[in-house]
């Protein structure tokens, strides 16, 4: 039999080479993440400055949401959704009603910042 100062020796070796490889993994890991980021990373082309845009002219203040009756915005939510689904498609829009919005005014703008950065 050994003593216990062997077995404690070897069974420190053992945790300290165990321990070692998986933070020598974890580096390698790190390194080829980093570098898949830089291989596969594609930066955004800025759009080039438009034009000042010109004084807008006044409008008449129509409300659109008045002027188009339901069904005409059934037949165009209908026709929307069958060309999203490939056009091959038996759907009928019945009826159209707004849902409450209960998100608050954190998730609202929280929302908006993270379309205004990838678009």
């Amino acid at each position: 039999m050994t003593n216990f100062s062997d077995t404690f020796i070897y069974s420190l070796i053992v945790t300290l080479f165990g321990m070692g490889i998986v933070f020598l993994v974890l580096i390698l890991l790190q390194y080829m993440l980093k570098a898949m980021e830089i291989i596969f990373h594609r930066e955004k082309k800025s759009a080039p400055a438009a034009a000042p845009a010109a004084a807008p002219v006044a409008a008449p203040q129509v409300n659109e949401a008045e002027e188009a009756s339901d069904d005409q915005l059934a037949a165009v939510i209908t026709a929307a959704v069958i060309s999203c689904m490939g056009g091959n498609s038996n759907i009928a829009v019945r009826n159209i009603r707004r849902v409450e919005d209960l998100t608050p005014a954190w998730g609202k703008a929280s929302r908006a910042e993270q379309m205004a950065v990838r678009f």
